[in-house]
Parts: C-alpha cells; sequence; structure tokens
C-alpha cells in the first residue's frame, strides 16, 4: 500500500513539474512573438498612423535597450512617429500633394513688386525689382508638379482661363520649339492656353534628357498638347531649325479644324490675349502674314554661295561655306528674306507639305544658310505661283506682325533696358512698358532667370487683360498690314528695289 501511494505521489510530481516546463516554454514562446509583432509594426509604421504617448514610451524602450534595434525601427519610434505617404489613403495622399503643390506654386510668384508700377515704367521701382531675388520653378520641379495632371491643371489654373465663344469658333495651332527651360514653356503655354488650341512641342534632340521628360511630363497632362513625331537635332542658322517647324506643321494636319498656325520659340511671351489674335487673324482675312525684304536686307553671302553640313564622329554637325555659287530658286522664284516667324493659314501649311512646287524650294533651302528666314517668304511673295494664302502684298520691306524683336545691329536700334545678348535684346521689367505698345502679337526674347520680373509682370497683366473687353485698333492692322500691291517682277540678278503700285483696301 505504501509503495503504491508513493508511485502515485511521484507520478503527480512528474506532470506537475511537465506542466511547468510546458507553461514556461508557452510563456516565452508568446513573449517572442509579441515583439516580433511589435518590431514589425514599428518598421511598416505609415504617415497616418498614430500611436498614445504611452503605446508610444513602450516602444521606445523597447527599441532603445535592443542591442539589434534597426535604424529604420529607431526612426519608427520616434514621436511624433515619421509618416509614409505611400502607404496613406487615396483622398488624405490627394490632399497633401494638392497642398504641397499649391505652396511651392505660391512661392513662384513674385512678392512685393509692384507690377502696375514696373508697367508704366516707374524707374525707381524697375531699380529696386533688379536686385531682388526670386523663388524661380525648374524643369525637376515641372516634373514633380505633373506626377498628378488634375492637380497640376487645377493649381495652376488652367481649369478656370476664360474662353469666350467667338474664340471657341477660331482655333489655332501653335508651333514651340525649346531646348531649355520647360519650366518657361509652361508660363508660356499658361498664358496662350485654350482647349481648343492645339499645341506641338519640338524639343531639340541635343537637349538633356531631363528636358525631354519635362516636356512630355506637361504635354501629357492636356489632350491638346504633344509632343513633335520627329525630333531634329539643331544647330544654329541651320537647315534643321526649319525642318523641326515643317514637322510640328505635318502633326498639326491630322487635326482639322483650326484656322492658323503660329509658330514660336519659346523664350517669347505673347502681347494679345487669345482673343485679341484671334480678332486681328479674322482681320488678315484667309491670308498669311510674313515679314519681307529684298535689297540690301536680304544678306547675299547666306544663299550665294551654297553651303553645306560635315557630320562629326560624335554624332555632332558644322555648316561649312563651300564658297561655290549658288543655283538660282526653282520655278523661276526670287529670294526674299523674311523672318522665322509667321501667321500662316491652314490652307498655306497644307500647300507647303504636299506641293511638289513648295517641296522644290525646300530642297533649294538645303544649301542655303538660315533658310527658316527665307523659305516662308520666297513662298509668300512670289506671286506668279499663286501659293494659298500669300495674297498680292509686295515684298518691300514688309514688317513681321508675328514677332517683334529688338536688334542691335540695325541703323537705329531700338533701345533695351535688359541686356544685349547676341545682338538681341533679352528684355527686362524696364522694357514692358514699351512693349505694351507694340502691335506685334508676341515679343522675343525672355530669358527665364533674368527676366523673371517680365516674365510674371507681363503673365499677370495679359490675365487681367481677359476680364477686360480686349479691344484692338482694327484701323492699325488695316493700315500697316492689309495691303494689295500690284507690281513688275525684277529679274533674279538685279535685285533692286520693286516697281509697284498700291491700293489700300
Amino acid at each position: 500500500m505504501f509503495k503504491k501511494t508513493r508511485l502515485v505521489v511521484a507520478m503527480i510530481t512528474l506532470v506537475i513539474v511537465l506542466y511547468a516546463i510546458n507553461s514556461r516554454q508557452l510563456f516565452v514562446k508568446r513573449h517572442i512573438e509579441k515583439r516580433v509583432t511589435l518590431n514589425k509594426r514599428l518598421s511598416g509604421m505609415s504617415k497616418n498612423q498614430t500611436s498614445s504617448p504611452h503605446q508610444s514610451a513602450i516602444q521606445y524602450n523597447l527599441t532603445k535597450h535592443s542591442p539589434i534595434a534597426s535604424q529604420q525601427q529607431r526612426t519608427a519610434t520616434q514621436f511624433p512617429p515619421k509618416q509614409d505617404t505611400a502607404k496613406a489613403p487615396s483622398h488624405i495622399k490627394s490632399q497633401q500633394q494638392a497642398t504641397t503643390i499649391a505652396l511651392e506654386f505660391n512661392s513662384f510668384q513674385i512678392k512685393n513688386v509692384s507690377c502696375a508700377k514696373v508697367l508704366q515704367g516707374d524707374e525707381s521701382e524697375i531699380k529696386r525689382v533688379r536686385k531682388q531675388r526670386y523663388n524661380i520653378p525648374n524643369d525637376q520641379t515641372l516634373i514633380d508638379h505633373t506626377y498628378n495632371c488634375d492637380l497640376f491643371r487645377q493649381v495652376y489654373g488652367y481649369n478656370n482661363i476664360l474662353n469666350t465663344e467667338e474664340e471657341k469658333q477660331f482655333p489655332i495651332a501653335f508651333n514651340i520649339l525649346l531646348y531649355k527651360d520647360v519650366a518657361q514653356v509652361e508660363i508660356l503655354l499658361r498664358v496662350i492656353y485654350r482647349p481648343q488650341n492645339y499645341y506641338c512641342l519640338h524639343v531639340d534632340g541635343f537637349s538633356p534628357d531631363l528636358v525631354h521628360k519635362a516636356a512630355k511630363s506637361l504635354a501629357d497632362c492636356f489632350d491638346n498638347v504633344f509632343i513633335v513625331s520627329k525630333t531634329e537635332n539643331i544647330v544654329y542658322e541651320s537647315f534643321q531649325r526649319l525642318q523641326a517647324d515643317l514637322n510640328c506643321m505635318a502633326d498639326h494636319l491630322a487635326k482639322p479644324d483650326w484656322k492658323y498656325l503660329i509658330n514660336l520659340p519659346s523664350q517669347e511671351l505673347p502681347l494679345k490675349t487669345n482673343l485679341q489674335i484671334v480678332r486681328i487673324l479674322k482681320l488678315l482675312n484667309n491670308t498669311n502674314q510674313v515679314g519681307c525684304r529684298r535689297g540690301v536686307g536680304m544678306i547675299l553671302r547666306r544663299f550665294v554661295y551654297r553651303y553645306e553640313y560635315i557630320y562629326n564622329k560624335n554624332r555632332t554637325y558644322k555648316i561649312v561655306n563651300t564658297h561655290n555659287k549658288y543655283k538660282l530658286p526653282p520655278r523661276g522664284f526670287l529670294a526674299a528674306k523674311g523672318s522665322a516667324y509667321g501667321l500662316f493659314t491652314h490652307q498655306f501649311v497644307k500647300y507647303v507639305l504636299t506641293s511638289q512646287i513648295a517641296k522644290d524650294v525646300l530642297d533649294w533651302c538645303r544649301g542655303i544658310l538660315s533658310p527658316d528666314e527665307y523659305y516662308w517668304a520666297i513662298l509668300n511673295f512670289n506671286h506668279h505661283v499663286q501659293v494659298p494664302g500669300s495674297g498680292q502684298e509686295a515684298c518691300l520691306h514688309v514688317t513681321a506682325l508675328s514677332t517683334y524683336a529688338s536688334w542691335s545691329i540695325t541703323k537705329t536700334p531700338d533701345k533695351c533696358h535688359g541686356k544685349w545678348m547676341r545682338n538681341i535684346c533679352v528684355f527686362g521689367g524696364g522694357d514692358l512698358n514699351m512693349l505694351l505698345n507694340r502691335s506685334e502679337l508676341f515679343a522675343n526674347k525672355f530669358e527665364l532667370e533674368y527676366s523673371y520680373t517680365a516674365i510674371q509682370c507681363l503673365s499677370e497683366w495679359l490675365h487681367n487683360q481677359t476680364l477686360s473687353p480686349q479691344t484692338i485698333d482694327a484701323q492699325v492692322y488695316k493700315r500697316l498690314y492689309l495691303k494689295k500691291m500690284t507690281y513688275q517682277l525684277d529679274p533674279w540678278t538685279n535685285l533692286k528695289p520693286m516697281k509697284y503700285n498700291e491700293t489700300t483696301l
């Protein structure tokens, strides 16, 4: 009996010991699992997760005394906890992005500057603002802001642009050629943007990847803004400068409803609102407006000799004068010099891209210097060919209506309150008063950093103009640009001023 009792006691004791050991192991296991789970939560804590002060203290102590705590865990235990937008709810992320974009966009606005005084030509204000430094947007900023196109259009004001019925019924196509500062292109686009218009962006093939990326990011936020389908590598005075415009024109022809095409460099800004531009184009009565001159102003060296392109192994090229006499233009055309920029009717653009005559003249332009300053004028002012939109205006020092630029190399150069760069004035705030009184539609040129006050004040003025009746002096444009001429063509070799009779409509 005694032995049986001892055996029972021993068995009960063994069971108790085993139970105690098992409980201890289970407790340790659960404790470890709890710590692992807590560490995972710490390392994955999102921006919008918050914790109580008590919880934060626990997290801090666990991490502080753990010799294997990672830097990520230590960061997660800070109070308040560091936020992670990637895991935030979509509506909260949108609010945060909108706030960030709005704050940065507002920081680009010029502060403590009276644009009204600058526009009036107030010397003391102009002198004062020259010394100011501003937060200026750049291409990376634009890429970041266009990541969410809805927010970008909302914050930058594209959704609130006034658009009259008259403008809607007169869509315009724009070529914009650029090689840097897409942020400046965006400012230009914002001023001339209307949903019914079309905008082709040609980025120089030699431009850095960041410029191409920023331009695409901008274009992707609009249905009517696009990157040209074929990019050219452009060298100053090269044929590729002209070809870039033609490439954009070819893309525009797929959109059949626009009335006029205007080609622009990216460093221009308008001097008229879109509605005023529409009304001026209507006065042209479906004719082109291209600058033109013959005689001394033709710069004969550019086409009397043939020029060739020498391509280097590094995929660049230079233009070389062969000093060999070049052939005459084809089909009895006379040479004429104009501007690289013009106002072109839809029919003219279609003719340029489809007519064999226009293609023959284009082939001739491949052997001259700066062909973009000759091609449009040659087609528009050789009236024996009856090019669509050419009218009967004589090539006799015709001023280009599209773009105004101040050159230092003319007999009577205009004043430049900005700075001279390669004989052209880069406009500053002191030039705005003069520019607002010009009859041209655009002004060239503005540099993003140097001209920032002028760019912002002119943009502000144009926006305010859209809130006014936006009248134009129709008689000015009729008197300056709507003249019909009948004249006798001079022989190609003569190059004397042409005899003409003027009949003003």
